[in-house]
């Protein structure tokens, strides 16, 4: 769609060295891992929100989340210790709702992405744009506004052959905790913190355990 999407991103895949490791660890944990077939991992995170019922929390600095906020979905900012919500989103990000802010990301693009926006769209002139109804872009600017708001909607699994399956199969699959394969792993990478709190994550996976006991019995 756009060549220079995310061009300046990193081609180091040393830090994904691991990634069958923690897929593993997570595993013995009762957490499961679930992977895009053809898309990315944010277009499984709008399927979740999109397509599940019930309160969802977004654990995440990207701000491409903020266009899932709604009454039953909420972004938690680690870092920064913040969450965005429906109730709190005019005030912690100076649009009056989702709608407006996705405009002014089409509109000015995104450099960590390394997606232009619209030449001399700045801040000055996203904001004259969202007040002024009248405010008309151009051809050749509208094109560019298309182009941005097809890069950035987190809707692509509706269109892509196969990928909702794909999600699907993956979040019907029931993983249990297994607290002795979990210490194995503790001890072979040496989590001393976990280690020395041993009883503690017991009694953790004693609580899973009873918890999908339960879910099993009530589903």
């Amino acid at each position: 769609m756009f060549e220079a999407y995310k061009g300046n991103r990193s081609k180091d895949l040393s830090p994904h060295e691991n990634n069958e490791v923690i897929k593993s660890i997570l595993l013995s944990l009762g957490i499961n891992s679930i992977f895009p077939s053809r898309l990315e991992a944010d277009d499984i995170v709008a399927y979740i929100c999109k397509e599940h019922e019930g309160k969802k929390v977004i654990v995440s600095v990207d701000k491409d989340f903020l266009q899932l906020i709604s009454p039953e979905c909420t972004l938690y900012d680690p870092i920064r210790k913040k969450f965005f919500e429906d109730s709190n989103f005019e005030e912690v990000t100076g649009f009056k709702n989702v709608e407006e802010w996705y405009t002014a990301k089409c509109l000015g693009g995104d450099s960590s992405d390394n997606v232009p926006g619209i030449p001399g769209f700045g801040k000055v002139t996203v904001q004259k744009y969202l007040k002024d109804p009248g405010f008309i872009l151009s051809e050749e600017d509208h094109k560019i506004f298309q182009r941005n708001a097809d890069i950035f909607c987190l809707d692509k699994y509706k269109s892509t052959k196969g990928e909702e399956d794909y999600y699907k199969e993956q979040l019907d699959k029931i993983v249990h905790p297994d607290y002795k394969v979990f210490l194995e792993y503790c001890e072979k990478y040496s989590f001393k913190r976990i280690l020395d709190n041993k009883e503690q994550w017991y009694g953790l996976f004693f609580m899973k355990r009873l918890y999908n006991k339960l879910n099993d019995l009530f589903a």
